[in-house]
């Protein structure tokens, strides 16, 4: 309990990271910092935390995912108070659960996968789970939400479990939730109740789900009433007051366009499509239903549709790209240093406008 009697309460955010059948999204950086709608995926789940009011959480990380950890020591953008608890052997989700929840003394834990973005609001799962008495609460999604007569079908990747829930996972091996944990507890005769959620959590998987992700968020923010911080909106876009978009541009359907980036004479983006801090669309080029990374840049008349551009990458003038993910080979020695946020720019392709013109 703390001092005003209420019991305390825990986030633990399963952020360990495993390889994609060796993709190259893979290999640019661990999935919880993935960039959803400009944001590291992570980030969505402890907003969702923070909203309810949990204050401390242990994020649970893997070899594959200490970079984790230093990136969040390190811009400290969150308002929660993080520890961190790195698996040493493959323990599995609950296991993982378990072993961080030895350092707390809550009595309530939120777990959650840090690669889906909660769209169920925090405070009426936990409502669920106080009125039902429940020692864990599973936030559960129908297959088809339209269809309320059928039966919840899957878990969410959240859960809210009592301590003495975690103290029945095994102090070895691998334990996951929903293939140990829980039938455990039902045999155990304990209480599991259901929370079912209204709309799906995105979930990040696989390069596909990873664009689904981002199409779905940003149409999210285009829905708001409100811009976020340092947005104008523009029709279904919102652009970033740092960007520059020539009045012959045009932006079709949800777009987010971030810091510094730039939209050149009959430059289109058709949404749901992402541009990362300094990304640059040339003259005549098409980005369609595509998550451009920072510093990305598509050269003149080239048609980017349903891609991911890595950091740094350029799509060479003409190009056709359908589905593919680039990844950059040479970063500063092919690309105009001005899309680093320098002043100096480097001529490339011959098209490149001097600084004064931009």
């Amino acid at each position: 309990m703390d001092s005003g009697g209420r019991r305390r309460i825990q986030g633990i955010v399963l952020a360990g990271s495993f390889p994609w059948n060796d993709s190259q999204l893979d290999r640019l950086r661990p999935r919880p910092l993935l960039p959803v709608a400009l944001q590291p995926l992570i980030s969505y789940t402890f907003r969702w935390l923070q909203t309810s009011g949990v204050e401390d959480a242990v994020v649970c990380l893997n070899h594959a995912s200490r970079q984790v950890r230093g990136v969040l020591e390190a811009t400290e953008a969150e308002r929660l108070r993080l520890a961190f608890h790195e698996d040493q052997m493959p323990r599995g989700p609950a296991g993982c659960a378990r072993d961080a929840s030895l350092v707390s003394d809550a009595d309530t834990f939120v777990v959650a996968d840090s690669n889906a973005i909660p769209t169920v609001p925090l405070a009426d799962v936990l409502e669920t789970h106080r009125a039902s008495g429940a020692v864990a609460t599973v936030v559960v999604e129908r297959e088809n939400p339209r269809e309320w007569s059928l039966r919840p079908s899957r878990p969410s990747g959240m859960y809210v479990f009592e301590r003495r829930a975690l103290e029945q996972v095994p102090a070895g091996g691998f334990q996951d939730i929903k293939e140990n944990l829980i039938p455990h507890l039902y045999r155990a005769g304990e209480h599991v109740a259901a929370h079912v959620a209204r709309l799906r959590a995105p979930r990040v998987r696989s390069a596909k789900t990873y664009v689904d992700a981002n199409y779905l968020t940003v149409a999210s923010l285009i829905e708001r009433a409100e811009a976020p911080t340092g947005y104008v909106r523009c029709g279904e876009a919102l652009v970033h007051a740092s960007a520059h978009v020539h009045p012959s541009a045009r932006l079709l359907g949800p777009v987010l366009v971030g810091p510094d980036c730039l939209l050149m004479q009959h430059a289109t983006v058709v949404g749901p499509s992402v541009l990362g801090h300094g990304s640059t669309v040339a003259p005549d080029a098409v980005l369609a239903r595509s998550v451009a990374w920072n510093a990305a840049l598509v050269g003149p008349k080239a048609i980017v549709d349903g891609c991911i551009l890595g950091d740094d990458v350029v799509i060479e003038p003409n190009t056709r790209l359908c589905g593919e993910i680039r990844v950059a080979v040479r970063r500063a020695e092919v690309l105009p240093r001005a899309l680093a946020g320098r002043t100096t720019i480097r001529p490339y392709f011959g098209w490149w406008p001097k600084p004064e013109t931009r």
